[in-house]
């Protein structure tokens, strides 16, 4: 993915890139054409991030279409069956393509990513759309995608988080995380075979609409060990622990707001709007997310820090002051001998600091030490900020950059690999070295912790008008008419954020009546962690959803108030209320959501799960509510009959039957009604399940929903799941001593058909 700044002002009066078309301010600089800004030549070729020999390849890329990358999901126990099906079953298909005179290749691998479990399609889009071979393949991903099979993710923006070295036990934090593609990654890692992870991960992201986006995609990718939270990724909180302790970080993921302009090939407005200070305002907001990451490392951990800009200025300059600013206390890992069929370059220990003075718009001037720039300041050749700030000396190389070993820095050029532009850099904390997990005391701009995020620290351009009551399907509000219960403590020092509009988060009675019938439905044995289950509401009632988290989660829950902390959302939806009436004989009127129903699995008694074929499938596909009788005869139907009213959760097995074929087994949530089943996901995944299994869509339209309590009494007992409701993707699930299924994100529609 690429990720640029917005055209709203950089808190704290950094200026705006001169690269804009504005009039009003008269400096259009570096204008360019289709494909072509001088200025940008200028700049990097003075730069110097390459030699002289590359330039005309390396143009050449940036003008050419980014081709269309994806992974499987690394963490599913099935990744190898779905890599099989496209190198055996789409590959031989998409030989020898023409296409208007011209051959085009079938997707290849991805040489460089572990297991081979990513994939890149050279063919352009007009190619997808009209040759039958390639449209066959493109079904197959959006479908897959969909339901979180395969993840679309540009290629260099893979790379930072396989960087990190997640293990399933390490605390992680994603400082920047929306859309949420190296989230995914870094929830795989955590969760390697679906196993209770010890581990955690906080993904934050500053713009709130955008961490709900965050929500919905990790929706495809549960895991209890998952927090989202919205804030300024420099004023990252301290989050408080037993005892008094702060949470420190074993991993640290700063994918920092950038120019951009590693996201030419898929980014065609920035040709146009590309200027030197784009760079150059973002610095120091970039040097303050990353000062604040170093502050919440723990000794001995790894931060990796990335941009999707070739800057220096973005690059370089950040990574050297942040080293220069805690001496001693961190270096730069070599990490040349990982990923050893990435092609890569050094990063540099000199570079140059360009600007575009206003009274000089359309000419690029260069200052060789920081107070060459302020005697330009002095002489008028240059304007300093309303606020009366200028470049900071940051921006230059430091007396000791040779010493810092820059060289072992990353930079990702387009034309090495076929790919988008990346800058990545490997940081530790030695193992003796201490941090006071404080607000970074080098910020000069701070603000109150509790107020609302900037809007700059976006990663698209994009409307960042403040939505604080906007909603979403994992945080819907649940309200009681119970008593309110005694507030919780607060402080002078730690007041609660007053704009924050989220409901509440607390943790289940355990022996709550609710809690009760989950377990006598579910015949959940003793391994259930009934003690950490987690509703939408300071009351702690079980009314609509019920969550699950570990224990490092309910730990970080039960010890911050989380306003302060701005929990959007945490922990993995695992039971879901169906039935809302008052009606007895309904005994549990929760049901298993597919984000959940592999964290239910592992601790449901025998008999539980249902064993059906791909006959009974179909059946529950053609027909929206199929009364019991039309099952043909056999041990699923009498089963079904003689089952109370509620939530089964059924295994399809793998085969080949009733015109289609399952590689692996899956768990669906069916529904018993009084004398009809119903499926419990939306509808789209089922004309998905539909096409993948049989080869069509054979699902029948759901019947209006207006006219579904008219249903004779019996005919039809179930709510249906709408659209609305945001289940996550049906899970393949492998039978494997470990192995289950978790479902990831998608970034972008797949060849944007």
């Amino acid at each position: 993915m690429g990720k640029h700044r917005g055209k709203k002002p950089i808190r704290g009066g950094a200026r705006q890139p001169q690269s804009r078309d504005d009039k009003q301010n008269d400096w259009n600089a570096f204008v360019g054409t289709d494909k072509g800004n001088a200025g940008f030549e200028e700049y990097y070729k003075t730069q110097g991030i390459m030699p002289e020999a590359d330039w005309e390849p390396f143009m050449g890329s940036l003008r050419k279409e980014l081709p269309v990358t994806f992974r499987v999901t690394g963490s599913r126990a099935h990744a190898e069956t779905i890599n099989d099906i496209i190198k055996n079953t789409y590959v031989p298909n998409m030989q020898n393509v023409e296409f208007e005179g011209q051959k085009y290749d079938p997707p290849s691998q991805l040489s460089w990513y572990p297991g081979q479990l990513a994939w890149q399609v050279d063919a352009p889009k007009r190619v997808v759309r009209k040759t039958e071979p390639f449209k066959n393949f493109q079904r197959f991903l959006v479908g897959e995608t969909e339901v979180g099979n395969l993840s679309r993710q540009e290629a260099v923006s893979m790379i930072p988080p396989l960087f990190l070295d997640v293990q399933p036990h390490h605390i992680c934090l994603d400082m920047c995380a929306a859309p949420g593609s190296k989230t995914a990654q870094i929830i795989e890692a955590l969760n390697p075979h679906h196993t209770a992870s010890t581990g955690l991960l906080i993904a934050n992201d500053s713009d709130y609409k955008r961490t709900h986006m965050l929500v919905h995609q990790t929706g495809r990718m549960p895991s209890r060990g998952l927090i989202v939270t919205n804030f300024d990724a420099s004023l990252f909180p301290s989050i408080k622990l037993k005892g008094g302790k702060q949470l420190q970080f074993d991993r640290i993921l700063a994918d920092v707001p950038c120019s951009g302009d590693g996201t030419l090939r898929k980014n065609l407005e920035i040709w146009n709007k590309w200027g030197a200070a784009d760079g150059n305002s973002l610095h120091t907001l970039q040097l303050r997310i990353l000062e604040r990451a170093m502050n919440m490392l723990k000794p001995g951990g790894r931060l990796v820090y990335s941009t999707c800009s070739f800057n220096p200025s973005e690059d370089e300059a950040v990574i050297a002051a942040a080293l220069n600013g805690k001496p001693g206390k961190f270096h730069i890992v070599d990490v040349s001998a990982e990923l050893p069929h990435l092609k890569r370059r050094s990063g540099m220990s000199s570079w140059k600091v360009g600007s575009q003075p206003a009274v000089k718009a359309r000419q690029l001037v260069w200052y060789d030490t920081f107070e060459d720039y302020k005697e330009a300041i002095k002489k008028g050749e240059e304007k300093e900020n309303d606020r009366g700030k200028g470049l900071p000396r940051t921006l230059w190389p430091p007396a000791n950059a040779g010493e810092l070993n820059l060289d072992r820095c990353m930079r990702l050029l387009p034309h090495d690999q076929n790919t988008g532009g990346f800058f990545v850099c490997v940081l530790e904390k030695k193992a003796d070295a201490t941090e006071s997990n404080e607000d970074s005391a080098s910020s000069s701009l701070k603000r109150p912790a509790t107020s609302p995020p900037p809007a700059s620290e976006s990663k698209r351009p994009r409307d960042k008008s403040p939505a604080p009551n906007a909603s979403a399907p994992a945080t819907s509000t649940e309200t009681t008419s119970a008593p309110t219960p005694a507030p919780q403590t607060s402080t002078k020092k730690d007041k609660r954020d007053l704009t924050f509009k989220e409901d509440p988060l607390s943790y289940v009675d355990p022996e709550h009546e609710e809690v009760k019938s989950i377990v006598e439905r579910f015949n959940v044995q003793d391994s259930f962690p009934r003690n950490n289950l987690m509703v939408r509401n300071e009351y702690g009632d079980p009314l609509r959803t019920i969550y699950m988290t570990n224990e490092i989660v309910k730990e970080i829950i039960e010890n911050n108030d989380y306003t302060r902390l701005r929990v959007v959302s945490a922990g993995v939806k695992c039971f879901a209320r169906q039935d809302s009436s008052q009606r007895t004989e309904i005994r549990c009127k929760w049901r298993t959501p597919m984000d959940g129903i592999l964290e239910v699995l592992p601790h449901v008694g025998e008999g539980v799960v249902i064993s059906a074929t791909l006959e009974e499938l179909r059946v529950l596909l053609e027909d929206h509510y199929p009364p019991v009788d039309s099952f043909k005869d056999g041990e699923w139907k009498n089963i079904m009959q003689s089952r109370d009213m509620g939530c089964e959760i059924v295994k399809f097995e793998a085969g080949k039957l009733a015109g289609g074929e399952l590689a692996l087994p899956m768990y669906l949530p069916v529904w018993k009604a009084k004398m009809s089943l119903s499926l419990m996901i939306d509808k789209r995944e089922k004309s998905i399940l539909s096409l993948r299994t049989f080869g069509e869509d054979i699902c029948k339209p759901p019947p209006p929903q207006k006219d579904f309590h008219k249903k004779p009494e019996g005919e039809v007992e179930s709510v249906p799941v709408t659209e609305g409701e945001g289940e996550a993707g049906i899970a393949l699930v492998a039978e494997v001593a470990q192995g289950d299924a978790v479902a990831e994100n998608t970034e972008e529609s797949v060849l944007n058909a």
